[in-house]
């Protein structure tokens, strides 16, 4: 009875919280070995059977904490521990302010919208990050530092219309919905399907979605670009191997530019579970290529829509407020979100452009 109620608990806050929003993103060999399955299922037309709705929530920190210094794996009792660490501390800033945002309207969840998991991944890993071996992500390079400088000067600004709000607000793009997936505060599952041509994955977040053709077709055109990339797939062995390029300009994951290449692999690795991994190549924006891997676990639970526009006035609100400023004469950084560092980081974007701009006055860019 107690599985019973909490499943059905599960699933009231996330119909509640979806409907409350309705209102208001190469190195294949650094991933870890995959365990396979000794049996694992297949289609009706023989291929490895990836179908279902999977949960990838997990409270594993995407990089690894410094506490855990070169530390890769805990053991059963260390990840025990972990959990219940972080879950007292939930309840402990739940205690200390029930409304658990920063502000009235600036990321203004309280914690029973959040739906970030209970346990670590199934991978034992300190960190979602897996290559490099320090579990963190590689240093950005100059050029990425400025894309991300530019984006926050502008995301800080008064907004002259939507393009100048970021694309999580407008409904764009899902924090966690991919590619890649990553596990985020809510709206954790993906849907697969098959058939022996296409692959087809379903993101509850921002009910996304991707078509992957598996019939060897080239990539398009590179002045072809789109906001989640194009993909193509294939098999190998038991395992899909998805590879998306032609991102947009705009398209960034953790400071990745438009010619990031992702390569990610989905394994079947038991019936409840599947393991999914994936690799970032992107010389332009990081030092080095990085990995990752999560292991995904079956769900009986559907996904839920996820009404990002219908009903929500924020956009509308928002450009309203910037002309009512602008007719009072008034300028400010400070439309930042706080989980983007707020105003004090577009203040420091906004003065890190400005000083490029001043040191290289004929650059084009």
């Amino acid at each position: 009875m107690a599985h019973a109620s909490d499943h059905t608990l599960r699933f009231i806050k996330r119909m509640l919280r979806t409907c409350a929003l309705a209102t208001s993103a190469l190195l294949l060999a650094a991933l870890p070995v995959t365990v396979l399955a000794a049996d694992p299922p297949t289609t009706s037309w023989g291929a490895p059977d990836l179908q279902g709705t999977w949960d990838f929530r997990s409270i594993t920190p995407f990089e690894r904490p410094k506490e855990l210094a070169d530390k890769e794996f805990l053991t059963a009792e260390e990840a025990e521990a972990w959990e219940k660490r972080t879950l007292d501390a939930r309840a402990a800033q739940r205690n200390r302010d029930p409304v658990q945002g920063q502000g009235d309207v600036d990321v203004g969840y309280n914690a029973f919208w959040l739906d970030r998991g209970e346990k670590m991944t199934g991978t034992m890993r300190t960190s979602l990050v897996v290559d490099p071996p320090n579990g963190r992500i590689p240093a950005l390079t100059d050029l990425a530092k400025r894309r991300s400088d530019e984006r926050y000067a502008r995301w800080g600004g008064v907004p002259s219309g939507p393009e100048d709000r970021n694309p999580l607000e407008r409904c764009i793009v899902g924090f966690n919905s991919g590619p890649p997936m990553n596990p985020g505060a809510y709206n954790n599952f993906a849907e697969i399907f098959q058939t022996p041509t296409y692959v087809a994955i379903l993101n509850e977040m921002i009910n996304d979605h991707r078509i992957i053709p598996l019939d060897g077709r080239d990539h398009v055109p590179e002045n072809m670009r789109f906001w989640k990339g194009d993909s193509r797939g294939r098999w190998e062995g038991n395992t899909l191997v998805v590879t998306t390029k032609n991102f947009t300009k705009h398209t960034n994951f953790r400071g990745s530019g438009p010619n990031m290449v992702l390569t990610e692999r989905f394994t079947r690795t038991s019936e409840e579970t599947l393991l999914y991994e994936y690799t970032i190549d992107d010389p332009e924006s990081f030092e080095a290529p990085w990995s990752v891997a999560v292991e995904m676990k079956n769900s009986s639970d559907p996904l839920l829509e996820y009404a990002c526009h219908e009903g929500n006035r924020a956009m509308t609100l928002m450009l309203s407020g910037a002309r009512a400023r602008e007719q009072k004469g008034q300028s400010a950084d400070d439309w930042l979100a706080s989980w983007y560092g707020g105003a004090k980081a577009a203040k420091a974007a906004k003065e890190a452009v400005e000083s490029e701009a001043a040191a290289s006055p004929d650059d084009g860019n």
